[in-house]
């Protein structure tokens, strides 16, 4: 059994290679500031922050509606307003979503249900599993001797501004996609948005074109984990300033859509949320790096503002 991990971890660490595409991509980014985990060779880009609204449009909720009716809009989509004006710090974000390979090289197993290759994202990870992974990774990072940075899953805010790349359309595409651009399910039309493919499953992480920020695959493919617990309602009172969602909840934010999910539902305003638990076969997760002393508006434990990253992601 041990001789078999280690030949998995060693077929990782190959594929832990950077395909010519993605080498090229990083070329034309040159711009962008790039850090790589050394552990496992994640790339993680510089995002400056910024303000932007967050949430969705006067026209996303009346196609919305349109498309699958009130009842459902209520239940499903309603949860993104109001849209208000949300500002966040400086932070890094992964490139890619987190593949098979990598964390294979940290966990030595993987639990993804689409394994044929080790370029997918991993799925079947549920929140509290990735926690676990992030935990590995940072207590490599602090043996290495780094104290400024440290790693975690994004907030609910940090993704969709990341998402969003400056945009204020449905997708950072525009307000219309296609199944040559990201990995949905093309079986329905929405909106603007024709038909298209229906692959059925993930396809290998930087697939499809980068948005602007250079970030790969933030419609569909898998769904990605946030930090943040989720609150119907919390948009209402949600903090202007690095808003990091409720103190506590029942289940965790998603954010991205997957390949399962139809146009509507890989938004940049689009939420989900599941039990930290819950491991699915179109979920997966995506890193940031962030200061080490970061602080956000409260913590889940009431603990007066600042997060322990030891305990808290």
């Amino acid at each position: 059994m041990a001789c078999l991990t280690n030949i998995l971890i060693a077929a990782a660490l190959l594929l832990l290679i950077p395909s010519p595409a993605a080498e090229a991509a990083d070329r034309q980014n040159t711009q962008t500031p790039v850090w790589t985990e050394p552990a496992t060779g994640m790339k993680f880009v510089f995002i400056k922050g910024g303000c932007f609204m967050m949430g969705q449009g006067e026209e996303e909720g009346r196609l919305l509606k349109k498309v699958v009716g009130e009842e459902n809009y209520e239940k499903y989509y309603a949860d993104e307003l109001p849209r208000h004006e949300v500002c966040v710090s400086d932070f890094w974000m992964g490139r890619y979503e987190v593949t098979q390979a990598q964390w294979l090289k940290v966990m030595e197993s993987n639990p993804s249900h689409f394994n044929e290759n080790l370029k997918n994202p991993v799925d079947m990870v549920s929140w509290n599993d990735s926690r676990r992974f992030i935990d590995r990774l940072n207590r490599r990072l602090r043996e290495s001797g780094e104290k400024d940075f440290v790693l975690r899953l994004p907030t609910e805010a940090e993704w969709e501004y990341a998402a969003r790349a400056g945009t204020t359309t449905m997708f950072s595409t525009g307000d219309e996609i296609s199944t040559d651009l990201a990995n949905y399910n093309g079986s329905h039309e929405f909106g603007m948005t024709m038909k298209g493919e229906y692959r059925k499953g993930p396809t290998p992480v930087g697939s499809f074109p980068p948005n602007p920020f250079g970030l790969y695959d933030m419609h569909g493919n898998v769904w990605e984990w946030c930090h943040d617990w989720y609150g119907r309602d919390y948009y209402q009172k949600s903090p202007a300033n690095d808003p990091a969602g409720p103190n506590e909840g029942d289940a965790r934010v998603m954010r991205g859509g997957s390949w399962f999910r139809f146009a509507g539902a890989i938004r940049s305003a689009t939420r989900y949320k599941h039990e930290p638990d819950g491991q699915y076969a179109d979920s997966g997760l995506r890193l940031v790096r962030v200061k080490a002393d970061r602080q956000f508006g409260a913590s889940k434990r009431g603990a007066g503002g600042t997060f322990s990253f030891d305990s808290d992601f």
